[in-house]
């Protein structure tokens, strides 16, 4: 299940003068961690993270279970444990009750390095509501996270944007940066012959805070419609994750030709030295795509030097499961 990498270690690669690239990797090799309820598409699971908390030599995944549209979307979210980043066992659940949702989507799980709490930050649509929003959950150990127990650090209102969700969160020089997926600040461009065409859906937004609970920092940093009319993806611009490969940061992000395309994203790869400004690397074509539908949410997680990509597979009856793939830097 490893990616080829042309018996180059990061060292030769260096030495090659190849920097920052990530290790390509086929999404059909990939190993099956949770399968959908049942067959037939609107079944997902997904909408993960996963993070390595190297003092218990354990990796969590969190991950929500979906249903279709009329059949209560996403109900369940959970996180799961393993020893080796591939077999995981499930050791925490929670309903959209609990939360007081419509549906529940991506969270990010971190441990706060200061207090050593575990921190959630799960996305939701409020019961009646329809704008998303992220809500905080923390407790001192993950089996200890009670969702009853929740509060707002990231409410659409406060940005000015109709809603704020699929939060990536990671610490960063001492501060916490939250990547998260908000509308875009444009949606029909008109050209100088008059024609208008949508510009897309889904931006993203860099967030950053000092404690994780007061998130003042907003700043749009990835948004559709950028670049040459007619390259890959640019109707869509969410970054599921991030990894520091040296010299630079590399994105991976859901990008789209369309509304069709809406929850059968491609994933794509962007770089950027500073995280505010980020050049997209996938212009003419994905980066990986399945032969079924999407490759999405993809959550690229580096340990040592190995880089564990999770991502939500489409399969061939419609239905998204849950994959990880290991790479070698």
């Amino acid at each position: 299940m490893s990616a080829k990498t042309n018996s180059h270690d990061r060292y030769q690669q260096m030495g090659m003068k190849y920097f920052a690239m990530p290790p390509r990797f086929d999404p059909e090799s990939g190993t099956t961690v949770f399968e959908p309820e049942a067959p037939g598409y609107g079944y997902w699971v997904g909408g993960h993270n996963a993070v390595f908390d190297p003092d218990a030599g354990k990796f969590y995944l969190f991950h929500r279970v979906r249903k279709p549209l009329g059949k209560g979307r996403g109900g369940v979210c959970r996180i799961a444990e393993s020893t080796d980043g591939i077999t995981f066992k499930v050791i925490w659940q929670a309903s959209k009750e609990q939360v007081d949702a419509e549906s529940i989507e991506v969270a990010s799980l971190i441990r706060d390095p200061a207090s050593g709490k575990w921190r959630l930050y799960v996305s939701f649509q409020p019961t009646g509501g329809r704008g998303w929003r992220i809500d905080l959950v923390e407790a001192d150990s993950i089996d200890k996270l009670d969702a009853w127990h929740h509060r707002t650090v990231m409410a659409p209102a406060d940005y000015g944007v109709g809603s704020i969700k699929d939060p990536k969160v990671y610490m960063i020089g001492g501060l916490y940066h939250a990547f998260a997926c908000v509308p875009p600040r444009e949606r029909i461009v008109e050209h100088p012959d008059g024609s208008r065409e949508p510009i897309g859906g889904d931006s993203t937004a860099l967030l950053t805070s000092e404690d994780g609970i007061y998130w003042r920092d907003f700043r749009y940093v990835f948004e559709p419609g950028q670049g040459a009319r007619g390259q890959w993806g640019q109707f869509r611009a969410r970054i599921n994750s991030v990894v520091w490969l040296e010299p630079m940061w590399v994105a991976f992000f859901d990008g789209g030709e369309g509304a069709y395309d809406n929850y059968e994203e491609w994933c794509g790869v962007a770089v950027s030295s500073d995280l505010l400004n980020w050049r997209r690397v996938s212009r003419n074509a994905p980066w990986v795509r399945s032969p079924h539908g999407c490759i999405r949410y993809m959550d690229a997680l580096r340990v040592g030097d190995e880089l564990f990509y999770y991502y939500e597979y489409t399969r061939p009856d419609g239905s998204h499961e849950l994959r990880v793939n290991k790479a070698q830097l």
